[in-house]
């Protein structure tokens, strides 16, 4: 009795506090319960109904077993669980609501105990659930007693058992591909189009025709990055990962099946196995080298003969006396399929490359292959020609792509898909091209010629129903067109069907009859096309007017000497799909947003000194990335609103109070910036740094030296309350 009358009299001296303070609405009592208070809780509870103004209490606890935190829940519930595996409890639950059942609902929750906080585990799981929500109760039930039976020290045992879970309900053809990456070093960048190509090659994607291959090849990868089998490196502007990386658990496992299934050779050493086709039954051992193998052909030759893919992308073996290497591999291995000599020493195709019948990929991408090499290759299977190389220009910013010459007999080709940087030296060429009615790809250079132009338009109407992707370069001329020039009737008249099916269009330079953008994509809203990137197409604002209209632009890339003007006005019911915007060099000034480009998600800005003004941001309600390159604008962006990525490269950054209120990721290029300060009330909801170094110098601004580059200053790091964490990389 005496201690009721002790909480009596509390409870009294609250109430009439609150009276005091006027106290209208309810309120809401938060305690931190310690480990022994369950017992004791009920009682709590029904001392606070002698209350007034209690709504409700809300516990906080760091109570781990369900079970015993649910005691704490009144009216009884689950507990709102804000840990790691709360995290993913709930991500699970709202993946398989709509499959959901009381058995089911639990034995989710019993499947993530049981991962033992192991984060990897628990995001397999999820990630495989968001691939296929649709499991059997026995599924789950044998996934979860498999995980029960792992004792608590053994990590490793977990991971395999989740990833057999996510493995084991893969079709055929995908589990064949993922088991394929064995042969590629852990935790380095893959490009999809490598992965594509070669799994296609080997036969680990097969349909009715090369085109359906692809597609299903692209499906498989697309999977295995959900299923986080493998993890994004790369992704491009419109959100399709370009190159994923193998993380050391997902290597491991697959690595023991595939040298079960013989994709992985025992003779041949690990380091080695990605430059061949698997099942090649080689024998080189982790002491060897790639050119010693090419030394030894002839040794090999039975072996040799049988190789389907040769891999030999950044090998510089051929210099010197080795240039022989190359011409011995057309005489020895007739039946490859796939041949990258990318970034690679190789300064000649010799002319037993027709020897390769049976080539379907050539890649001589990043080489000292001369424009010339090509003119005589004569390869009726061949489906992908990749060609091209960055050339610096000394003392610029620009960079040019390096082309090669149109195949002589290329109209021959007819299963040619992907045409890659190739130069028309006359117009047969283009006229040549047009016949190539599987093009899907097309890069072609093209000189300041009438007759180029309209060979030109007249391959891509009669391309109109396969080509996705075109890119046109127009060589670098002192020519300089006024704004009024516009193709004539004549030279219109080529052009009788629009590609209605591009998805990507790249031009760089001017022509002397006016401006090819206009062209192909004037006059139809069917249109698929998605990204387009403009360089020294000296544009006006009236010719930017035929894209705005386009119904499923995303990505809008103005490189180098784009535009004409120096104001760029994106104006109401304009470009409402863009999500990325690209600005490149300093003849703009003025940016607006003037109820255009709604969507817009991310704007990245590189070496725009002369940009002044960058209005209209802060009513851009998508907006959530930032990148900004060779420049020190982050002044631009004080009023936008939810910005919550920026990626910078500049010299120094200062942000101020009251920026960026919703930021919580930041990436800093340090390999060009040398200074970064916040200032107290900036940024309030950053959570991560990252700071990558890069060795890509050669747009750092002048007034940097050898000496300065890699070393960063971070000053007011303690205004940022909400930084959890520091990472660097490189």
């Amino acid at each position: 009795m005496r201690q009721k009358l002790k909480i009596k009299e509390i409870t009294d001296r609250i109430n009439d506090y609150l009276k005091r303070q006027g106290c209208q609405d309810q309120i809401l009592v938060i305690l931190k319960l310690d480990d022994d208070y369950v017992s004791e809780w009920e009682e709590t509870r029904n001392e606070f109904s002698l209350l007034d103004g209690i709504a409700g209490a809300l516990m906080l606890t760091f109570e781990e077993n369900r079970a015993e935190a649910r005691q704490y829940c009144w009216p009884r519930r689950e507990p709102i669980d804000y840990s790691l595996l709360g995290l993913y409890r709930d991500t699970a639950l709202e993946l398989n609501k709509m499959e959901m059942t009381e058995d089911s609902w639990q034995i989710f929750l019993d499947i993530l105990d049981n991962c033992k906080s192991n984060e990897f585990c628990m995001k397999i799981f999820v990630h495989a659930l968001y691939a296929n929500p649709k499991r059997s109760i026995e599924e789950l039930c044998d996934l979860c007693n498999a995980l029960q039976q792992v004792s608590d020290n053994s990590v490793n045992n977990i991971d395999k058992k989740m990833l057999k879970f996510s493995y084991s309900d893969l079709p055929k053809d995908y589990k064949s591909c993922l088991l394929y990456l064995a042969i590629f070093p852990r935790r380095q960048p893959i490009r999809r189009s490598t992965l594509i190509g070669r799994w296609v090659i080997e036969g680990l994607v097969t349909k009715e025709d090369w085109e359906s291959t692809v597609r299903h090849a692209n499906q498989c990868f697309d999977v295995l990055v959900t299923r986080w089998l493998v993890y994004p490196a790369d992704t491009g502007s419109t959100g399709q990962v370009k190159s994923c990386v193998i993380g050391d658990q997902v290597h491991g496992f697959i690595t023991k099946i595939a040298k079960k299934h013989g994709i992985l050779e025992k003779r041949l050493s690990h380091h080695l196995a990605r430059h061949f086709s698997i099942f090649n039954h080689l024998r080189l051992r982790s002491s060897d080298r790639i050119d010693k193998f090419f030394s030894k052909l002839f040794e090999e030759s039975s072996r040799v003969s049988l190789i389907k893919v040769l891999d030999l992308e950044g090998c510089q073996c051929f210099g010197g006396k080795n240039g022989c290497y190359l011409k011995d591999i057309c005489n020895k291995m007739l039946l490859l399929k796939y041949l990258s000599l990318r970034g690679t020493n190789v300064t000649q195709l010799p002319s037993e490359i027709n020897n390769l019948r049976e080539l379907e990929v050539l890649d001589i991408r990043d080489t000292r292959v001369p424009a010339t090499a090509t003119v005589k290759v004569l390869l009726l299977k061949l489906k992908r020609l990749l060609a091209g190389r960055i050339v610096l220009n000394t003392g610029q910013v620009s960079t040019e792509l390096s082309s090669v010459n149109v195949p002589d007999k290329v109209e021959k080709m007819l299963n040619m898909e992907v045409l890659s940087n190739v130069k028309a030296q006359n117009s047969q060429d283009l006229k040549d091209i047009g016949k190539l009615w599987r093009l899907r790809k097309l890069g072609v250079v093209i000189e300041h010629k009438e007759k180029h132009l309209r060979n030109l338009l007249r391959a891509i109407s009669d391309l109109h129903e396969c080509l996705m992707s075109l890119s046109i370069t127009l060589s670098i001329s002192q020519y300089e067109p006024s704004h009024n020039e516009d193709f004539t009737p004549d030279d219109l008249k080529y052009m009788v069907h629009p590609p209605k099916l591009l998805e990507s269009l790249s031009i760089t330079g001017t022509s002397q009859r006016g401006q090819l953008l206009r062209q192909l994509t004037n006059g139809s809203e069917e249109f698929k096309l998605a990204k387009v990137t403009l360089t020294r197409t000296k544009l006006t604002q009236s010719d930017l007017e035929v894209l705005a209209k386009l119904p499923n632009i995303v990505c809008l890339r103005l490189r180098e000497k784009a535009c004409r003007d120096s104001k760029l006005t994106f104006s109401k019911e304009e470009f409402k799909t863009l999500k990325c915007f690209l600005v490149e060099g300093s003849n703009m000034t003025d940016i607006l947003f003037e109820g255009g480009a709604l969507k817009l998600e991310k704007i990245t800005l590189c070496s725009t000194d002369g940009i002044q003004s960058l209005s209209g941001v802060e009513a851009l309600p998508e907006l959530k990335e930032v990148e900004l390159k060779n420049g020190n604008k982050l002044s631009l962006f004080e009023k936008a609103k939810n910005i919550s990525k920026n990626l910078y490269a500049e010299n120094n950054l200062t942000f101020k109070k009251d920026n960026f209120p919703w930021l919580n990721h930041l990436i800093i290029d340090f390999s060009v910036t040398t200074k970064i300060s916040f200032d107290g009330g900036t940024a309030p909801k950053l959570e991560k740094i990252v700071c990558s170094f890069t060795t890509k110098l050669q747009k750092i601004d002048s007034s940097f030296t050898k000496e300065t580059v890699g070393t960063l200053n971070i000053s007011g790091i303690d205004n940022l309350p909400k930084l959890k964490e520091l990472e660097f990389n490189g």
